[in-house]
Parts: C-alpha cells; structure tokens; sequence
C-alpha cells in the first residue's frame, strides 16, 4: 500500500508530520520531493474524467481511448 507522509529531516533522520501505521523494522521507500515543487493537490482525478465526459459528444469514451490518453491516435 502506497501513501504520502509529510516529514521533516532532523538530525539525520526523516521524522513523519503525522501518525504512520508501519510495523517497527519494516523497510519503506522513501522518494524525496521539495513541499514547494510538489503538485498542490486537487479533489479527485475521477471528478477531472467526469468533466471530460460531460464535455464530449462521444456516449462511450473508449472509442477514443488512445487519442485521450496518448494525444494522438496509436496503431
């Protein structure tokens, strides 16, 4: 299971902003990004495809799956 943890790097040590329910011990990867280069976090990505749909004319947007996706039609 994947999630973000705040933390702040004190002394050496990545100390979390919030409570994280890992066992003592247990490996984690941790991937370092800047607060202020972080994306700002919108609502859901489902309510961006939701937009989509309602601006298409398309009834079933799989037809043109590739095109939304890639840009492009792919063969």
């Amino acid at each position: 299971m994947s999630h973000v943890v705040n933390a702040v790097y004190e002394n050496g040590v990545f100390r979390p902003l919030e409570k994280v329910f890992v066992k003592e011990h247990k490996k984690v990867r941790i991937i370092l990004e800047n607060e202020a280069e972080a994306p700002a976090q919108k609502g859901s990505s489902l309510s961006g495809i939701i937009d989509i749909a309602n601006d298409c004319s398309d009834t079933d947007l799989s037809i043109h799956h590739d095109k939304y996706l890639y840009g492009e039609v792919m063969d």
